[in-house]
């Protein structure tokens, strides 16, 4: 009976991992996760609800709906976001395909797509299909709707989506429209949400609803850092910080670290979606090492604040990226052996990638708290002669 009950907690909250990296789930486009939460819909509807959010089941249609409170949006952390012309042509896509019948094509779409941006009272910037980058924008957008179990292709031959793509040829590929998938995609209760009620007291609001704002941020980003929140948000934080913290494992599994700059969700790695829930990082790469040794040196240089950040200046910066050349030349690759000035942007892209590190328009530094997580990255010879041998291969 106790295995029973552990590997339905098992389920439950891989479902609840899942759900919140791919909230449009339909048996097309994720058929095992789409199993197991509609197996658990119940637990999984009251574990949504204690974060505000709204898990709506219709039909074959599973729909995360993330229901803004007081007006605010909790993003979870993307490495390297879509651009904003690709969700712009994502949500025009859409409703051209709403303008469809049940079936329709990449070359109907675009059809589509051109004809509702062209007229004068677009707010979209008119898309050309004879522009090549255009088209593969919008294909970038199409498979978005693909992955979302809102289009289901019925051709698999990807040599007429790049014959479509690069010679502008054919039909692109053929697609079966699922509508209910569509609807909850575009559902309208959720976007007028997205701004607070007219005449609302926002302090009030803030107040009503930050249990729930603080749980999000610690499942969504997956830390919850008192110095980024307001004065009165951190107290009440750290008041309910070991609620928080069960909150957050009885829901997800993982591990939550209490620490006196804030909580940290550490998701464990053997559930099936969590791969897609985190981020991949540090991996063995020249750059990733490079970052890690210019932030390990920044932690120790630079000014700690109360919260646990660092603080540098430009010029700080720029004379670890230098002194990091000249004490570790030659344990670096060729890259940045032969281009020094690499380094400091390299490492920068990462560390941002990684959330660990804000930059204002000066170039000033503010190592978040998270970052003294990675100290003593000094590269082993076995990195380096991965490092060597990948740059080789490239």
């Amino acid at each position: 009976m106790r295995a029973l009950t552990v590997t339905k907690r098992l389920e439950e909250q891989s479902a609840f991992i899942g759900l919140l990296t791919q909230p449009l789930v339909t048996p097309a486009n994720d058929a095992k996760l789409h199993r197991l939460v509609i197996r658990h819909q119940r637990q999984l509807t009251e574990w949504f609800r204690r974060l505000g959010y709204r898990l709506v089941v219709a039909g074959q249609v599973v729909r995360l709906h993330r229901t803004p409170h007081a007006g605010i949006v909790t993003t979870p952390y993307i490495s390297r976001p879509p651009k904003g012309r690709e969700l712009v042509l994502t949500l025009v896509a859409a409703a051209a395909c709403e303008e469809s019948d049940s079936t329709t094509t990449l070359q109907a779409i675009s059809d589509h797509v051109r004809m509702i941006t062209g007229v004068e009272t677009s707010p979209v910037t008119a898309y050309d299909p004879e522009y090549g980058p255009e088209r593969s924008v919008l294909l970038l957008a199409v498979r978005r709707l693909e992955a979302h179990g809102v289009l289901v292709r019925r051709t698999r031959d990807e040599e007429m989506l790049k014959a479509w793509e690069a010679n502008r040829t054919g039909i692109g590929a053929g697609y079966d429209i699922d509508r209910a998938a569509l609807l909850q995609l575009l559902d309208p209760h959720t976007a007028a949400l997205a701004a607070p009620p007219t005449g609302s007291d926002e302090t009030q609001l803030l107040a009503a609803t930050r249990w729930t704002r603080m749980l999000r941020i610690l499942i969504e980003t997956p830390a919850l850092m008192y110095a980024d929140l307001s004065e009165d948000d951190a107290t009440y934080a750290r008041g309910v910080a070991g609620r928080l913290a069960e909150a957050a494992r009885t829901m997800t599994g993982g591990t939550v670290e209490v620490r006196a700059e804030g909580l940290v969700l550490i998701l464990p790695p053997d559930h099936p979606w969590a791969g897609d829930a985190t981020l991949d990082w540090p991996r063995t790469a020249a750059p990733a090492w490079v970052a890690l040794m210019l932030c390990d040196a920044a932690g120790a240089t630079g000014e700690r604040t109360d919260t646990g950040a660092v603080l540098l200046l430009s010029h700080q910066v720029d004379a670890l990226a230098v002194a990091l050349h000249t004490q570790h030349h030659a344990e670096l690759t060729d890259t940045f052996r032969q281009r020094p000035e690499q380094i400091r942007p390299t490492a920068e892209a990462t560390l941002r990638d990684a959330g660990l590190l804000d930059i204002d328009s000066s170039g000033n530094w503010t190592l978040k708290p998270a970052a003294a997580r990675y100290r003593d990255p000094a590269p082993s010879s076995r990195w380096y002669t991965h490092t060597l041998a990948s740059e080789a291969s490239e």
